[in-house]
Parts: structure tokens; C-alpha cells; sequence
């Protein structure tokens, strides 16, 4: 039986173990030279994401994407930037057009997640990332229909002609499902921000007896046990069959 270890090691970072959000993925990519002038947020809700983008580049084109009857995106506030409808699977954009989607926290929302990551595919241009976070513990909220392993949230995206570079744990699912049986007392929130209170405990596993274990190995115990996890996945320059009759 393969471990989670062997499945995913290849895309589990060895550089740091700390606990982050789909906000480290746009700290990343805006702050790289040659940060892309256009990002998509898919599933934007109320929009806030635009402000996150416009911190490294303030002239950044930010669109909204999302279904028209969203809870959250009746909330948003109007701002001058456009928002497109879409039906939940169909993106109303050119094929190879885009550098760059974000998505935080809308997968486990999505109905038909395999045919909206091949639209993700068919718009992003060749080397375009798609970046963001879903859940994998969280218990039900808004709507939602999924959680997704880190394994299997790979699978879906290699199906769609993509491939999964990075993925990094978030807050842990314990504290999530907490969270949601107490009934979201405030003081929960701080785990968006600091480490949660499993992380910690894996943390002070990694340093027992004085020895530091590898990092990767510690970025997966926190992705084996993570309620919510970012990624970081790109669309080939070449695809597969491409690649497969050049060598």
C-alpha cells in the first residue's frame, strides 16, 4: 500500500514547516520578478482578494469570477472592479489567456470539481498557476460538498492536464472541527494567523531529543492531519502527449 509519503513527496516542500494560508501563494507570485498584470479570483465572494494582489502591485487588472446566487459574493461591496457570472463549471473566458487564478477556500464548494479544473486548464496560458487553498478536515459549511486529501486533490488536478507543484499545510483539522462544535467561539480565529494547536504539538515532535527532523517530513505529518491546505499548481508549457513524442 503506497504511503502519502511516496505519493506526494516529489510536491511537499523541504524549505520551511510553517502553518499558511492561500495568502503565502499570492505573497509568492507577486513577489517574484515579473509578477503577472492580471489575476482571475475564481469563486471571489466578496472580493476582499483584490487588495491582497494590488499590496505588490497596485496597477495589477484583478477580475471576479463566481455563480451568480453566491451567499458571499451578495455581500461584496462594489468597487469599480468587474465580476463575471459563471455556472459553476463554464469559465466565460479565451482558452490560453490567463497567468494566473486564484481560488481560496471554493473548492469544497464546487459540484463538479473535475470539469472546472479542466476549465482551469483550458484558460490558464501554457506556464500560467493556478494558486489557492481547499479544505480537507473542515466540517460542513456554506453550501459545501467536499473535502479533498492532498492525494486525491493531485489526482483531479493531473486528470485536468495539470500538475501539482507545491502543497503546503494550513490550520489543523482539529482545530477546525473544534472550532465548529463550539459553535466558532472568536478566539478560534487567531489559528488563520498563528499556529494551531496541533501544528505546535508536531512541531515540538520534530525537535524531541534534540535532533531536528527533515522538513518535508514535518510538512507531511501537518498535511496528514491539516483541516485546510494552499497549493501551488501550473499548467504545463508542453502537454503530455507533446512531451511524451519529443522523447
Amino acid at each position: 500500500m503506497a504511503t502519502l509519503w511516496e505519493l506526494m513527496r516529489d510536491c511537499i516542500p523541504d524549505d520551511h514547516a510553517r502553518q499558511v494560508t492561500s495568502r503565502y501563494y499570492v505573497d509568492e507570485v507577486m513577489g517574484a520578478p515579473g509578477a503577472p498584470g492580471l489575476v482571475v479570483d475564481l469563486g471571489c465572494g466578496r472580493g476582499t482578494s483584490a487588495r491582497l494582489f494590488r499590496r505588490h502591485a497596485p496597477a495589477v487588472r484583478w477580475v471576479g469570477v463566481d455563480i451568480r446566487d453566491s451567499p458571499e459574493a451578495a455581500q461584496r461591496t462594489p468597487s469599480g472592479d468587474p465580476v463575471v457570472h459563471y455556472d459553476g463549471v463554464h469559465l466565460p473566458l479565451g482558452s490560453d489567456s490567463l497567468p494566473l487564478i486564484y481560488s481560496h477556500q471554493v473548492f469544497e464548494h464546487v459540484a463538479r470539481p473535475r470539469e472546472l479544473l479542466a476549465e482551469i486548464s483550458r484558460v490558464l496560458k501554457p506556464g500560467g498557476l493556478f494558486i489557492g487553498s481547499t479544505s480537507q478536515f473542515e466540517p460542513y459549511h456554506s453550501f459545501s460538498l467536499w473535502n479533498y486529501t492532498p492525494y486525491g486533490f493531485r489526482v483531479l488536478v493531473e486528470e485536468a492536464g495539470l500538475e501539482l507543484e507545491e502543497i503546503r499545510p494550513s490550520l489543523d483539522g482539529v482545530a477546525l472541527i473544534m472550532r465548529s462544535y463550539l459553535g466558532r467561539p472568536p478566539e478560534y480565529s487567531r489559528y488563520w494567523d498563528e499556529q494551531s494547536p496541533l501544528n505546535t504539538e508536531i512541531d515540538e515532535w520534530a525537535a524531541q531529543n534534540g535532533r531536528r527532523r527533515r522538513t518535508a517530513l514535518v510538512n507531511l505529518r501537518k498535511l496528514t492531519y491539516c483541516g485546510q491546505f494552499a497549493f501551488r499548481v501550473a499548467k504545463p508549457v508542453q502537454d503530455r502527449e507533446t512531451r511524451r513524442a519529443a522523447g
